[in-house]
């Protein structure tokens, strides 16, 4: 079972200067108080490109119809299609290789790219990291009993195999940040819901990448390891409540060590990185 991510973020965002109202503006527009644009034609056949990669069933390296075959299929200009495979590509859906015999290929869904949105709606609303760490918070200690519920116990056992003799000294620190990163991936993709696995990935995704990260995971690696060790054999053993309570102690004591370390940077509002 592997992460339908990566940790390889790095800090270093574009800061956005917050206006008061802003948040007031969205919600009265999602109240119909602001008329709703019509979606742009590039909208539209990247909607419609999606709809083919799903209906048709293309897997990660596939290849998308020519250039020429999506001209003539979706029946619009050179531009507009472009424009749209741009949008897929910057929401990381797909890649475009250069160059003779290339052309769009679909890519692995990445929740980083969901959460690299996700960020830009957070900065301008004016959210917090203190908020952001609540949210992680509230929502992984439930989806950690969630999972211990699945009865299928040799399925828990293989996919947390790795993280219970896991030897940092073995490892690079990038190689160890990825790999504790991963276990609370491997958690959300166990819960057999995609919509939880995509919103609660986004959300770690963000509290590591942008906050965790500063702290060396080697030095931390002792009481993290620790911690996903005793999280998941609760899960494996069935024991819900158990892996609830060791997941909300877990995320609360990195919570407490960031805080101490970088105690002004919790309030501050979260970055669009």
């Amino acid at each position: 079972m592997t992460d339908t991510t990566d940790a390889s973020g790095r800090s270093g965002g574009i800061p956005i200067v917050y206006r008061p109202g802003i948040a007031q503006h969205a919600a009265d527009s999602g109240n119909g108080q602001a008329a709703s644009r019509s979606p742009k034609a590039s909208e539209v056949t990247a909607a419609a490109i999606v709809h083919h990669i799903v209906e048709a069933g293309l897997r990660v390296g596939d290849r998308l119809p020519s250039e020429a075959d999506m001209l003539a299929h979706y029946n619009v200009s050179r531009e507009t299609l472009r424009e749209a495979l741009r949008l897929l590509e910057v929401q990381g859906l797909i890649s475009i290789k250069r160059g003779p015999g290339g052309g769009p290929l679909v890519e692995p869904l990445n929740a980083k790219y969901l959460a690299r949105t996700a960020t830009l709606y957070f900065r301008l609303s004016g959210a917090t990291y203190d908020e952001l760490f609540d949210t992680w918070e509230t929502i992984e200690p439930p989806l950690a009993a969630r999972v211990a519920r699945l009865r299928d116990r040799r399925l828990k056992a293989r996919a947390f195999a790795p993280f219970l003799d896991y030897r940092p000294e073995e490892h690079e620190r990038d190689e160890v940040f990825r790999d504790l990163n991963n276990f609370h991936a491997v958690i959300a993709a166990l819960s057999g819901n995609r919509v939880l696995t995509l919103l609660t990935q986004a959300v770690t995704h963000i509290a590591t990448d942008h906050v965790v990260e500063k702290i060396d995971p080697i030095e931390e690696s002792d009481h993290m390891l620790h911690s996903h060790r005793d999280i998941a054999e609760a899960i494996i053993a069935g024991h819900s409540k158990r892996a609830a309570t060791l997941m909300q102690q877990h995320i609360a004591a990195v919570t407490h060590s960031y805080r101490e370390r970088w105690p002004e940077r919790m309030s501050k509002p979260i970055e669009w990185y």
